[in-house]
């Protein structure tokens, strides 16, 4: 993205529109599992305090606009507006910064859990099962560990992060920011990559096992444009505001992609469950429940239907019988069983609704019931 589009304006829309997306789309979640009748796990109330600091990071960079600390240039502001914002300036940034973190962490470690939902690892010796226990507890601590640089980089100066005083003491902002960004993309690369092979193995077609790998790999785009937004060091010794303005537009844009991304799929188990494919099948019911009833009805008119004289048995038994030259062998009886009435009544099959229930519970998942 060229630097000159990083204005106020574009962080205010970077920041409101995929706001209202989130809202939406974290709501929908919930309607899911209640109209799925389903359990809310981890997964599902992780995402409440992943939205919770979102809306904390987007009413700090709201609030950092307003104060001019974000969103123009250090040559666009005067050294007296500058001083006079400085300590409001120092703990927006500050606190949108340590939301941020928690906010990635929740949205990582709920993509994990749904991982565990979808792909029935319960087993404590399955594989996969392992990798997710594993990368539970590196997020844990990724998380932890940034919170603390971020709240100690400028070593005993511990207010300088929170005054505005940073510039002046903290030597060691931006290689926590360069590590911070970095990590964060290893994490979400393995992250997202992690149920890949898991997804081809689910019970549906070849198009819906693309469309759910594109889903889970959506929120890559914006982790890699905030690492390399993160290795323009150049910028960040020549314009200082410019250079903070591009990081915090990416940070906000993977934290919206990110939850966005990770409640579609769990949104569109509910929406594909309903059409076409569910109306499909119960056409297809419908037509067999025809030419079944037809094909009975035939089949009990021939029944009725007068047999030709010397074709009627004269007994309830028949003996089959070979001839061997003059002589006759005749075997053992064969007894007839009583044949059960013909009548055209059938069971239901269940049609839309139950298609849809079904759909909704089996299609996605590879868990096999016992």
């Amino acid at each position: 993205m060229p630097d000159h589009t990083v204005t106020a304006e574009s962080l205010v829309a970077v920041s409101a529109v995929p706001l209202g997306l989130v809202i939406v789309a974290v709501a929908l979640r919930f309607y899911a599992r209640r109209h799925q009748k389903a359990s809310l796990l981890a997964d599902d109330w992780l995402m409440l305090p992943a939205l919770i600091t979102f809306i904390g990071a987007c009413s700090c960079v709201f609030y950092a606009v307003h104060l001019q600390a974000i969103g123009y240039s250090t040559f666009e502001i005067s050294k007296e507006q500058r001083q006079a914002t400085l300590e409001r300036s120092g703990k927006t940034q500050m606190s949108l910064s340590l939301v941020s973190i928690i906010c990635l962490g929740c949205i990582k470690a709920s993509a994990l859990f749904f991982y565990k939902r979808i792909f029935c690892v319960a087993g404590r010796k399955a594989v996969l099962n392992i990798i997710i226990i594993v990368l539970l507890v590196i997020i844990a601590c990724w998380v932890v560990i940034f919170e603390f640089l971020l709240a100690f980089q400028c070593g005993t100066h511990f207010s300088a992060p929170w005054d505005g005083t940073q510039l002046e003491y903290c030597t060691r902002s931006y290689p926590t920011l360069q590590a911070q960004a970095t990590s964060n993309l290893v994490l979400d690369l393995i992250v997202l990559v992690l149920p890949v092979y898991p997804v081809i193995q689910l019970q549906t077609t070849r198009s819906r096992k693309v469309a759910i790998v594109g889903i889970f790999l959506l929120a890559c785009f914006s982790s890699q444009s905030l690492f390399l937004t993160v290795g323009q060091s150049a910028i960040h010794r020549i314009d200082p505001e410019k250079y903070l303005s591009r990081v915090v537009f990416y940070i906000i844009l993977e934290m919206g992609v990110g939850l966005v991304a990770v409640n579609l799929p769990s949104i569109w188990m509910v929406f594909a469950s309903v059409a076409p494919d569910a109306l499909l099948r119960s056409i297809r019911s419908v037509v067999s429940i025809a030419s079944f009833r037809s094909g009975r009805s035939r089949l009990s008119r021939e029944r009725h239907e007068p047999e030709p004289l010397g074709s009627r048995a004269s007994s309830s038994s028949i003996l089959p019988f070979s001839s061997t030259g003059n002589k006759i062998v005749v075997g053992a009886p064969y007894e007839l069983k009583p044949q059960s009435p013909v009548t055209d009544e059938f069971e239901p099959i269940p049609l839309a609704g139950d298609h849809a229930t079904r759909l909704a519970k089996t299609q996605y998942s590879i868990c096999k019931e016992t």
